[in-house]
Order: structure tokens, then sequence, then C-alpha cells
């Protein structure tokens, strides 16, 4: 997991802005929640969801994130 996110930083040119480990902290903001018996994102703290788009990540966006 570690050398895919390295990658894709190397691939957007953002190495020198981010570690995978950062990339990493910012994912684990992201959780699904169960309404009812729908699965939806939860709202998606501002930074990660830049690192998200900067890193052009498929994400799902339900909620206008």
């Amino acid at each position: 997991m570690h050398h895919r996110i390295y990658n894709l930083l190397r691939k957007h040119d953002l190495i020198k802005k981010y570690s995978p480990e950062d990339v990493i902290e910012h994912l684990q903001r992201v959780s699904m929640l169960k309404i009812g018996e729908e699965w939806k994102i939860s709202e998606i703290p501002k930074k990660s969801g830049e690192i998200i788009r900067a890193l052009e990540i498929p994400i799902m966006q339900n909620n206008g994130s």
C-alpha cells in the first residue's frame, strides 16, 4: 500500500508536499455510515478532500463534500 501511494504521489508531482503516511492519515478520516439499508460516505474533511482530489482517488461522494 505504501508503494502504491508513493507512486501516486510521484505521478501527481506531490512527493515534496505529502508523504505516504500523510495520505494514509487523511484517508483514515473518511468513513462509511449505514443509514437504513444504504451505505454513505461520511463528511470528508477539507484537507482530506484536497488530497483525494489531487491524487484522483476514486471515492464516491454523495454528500457534496
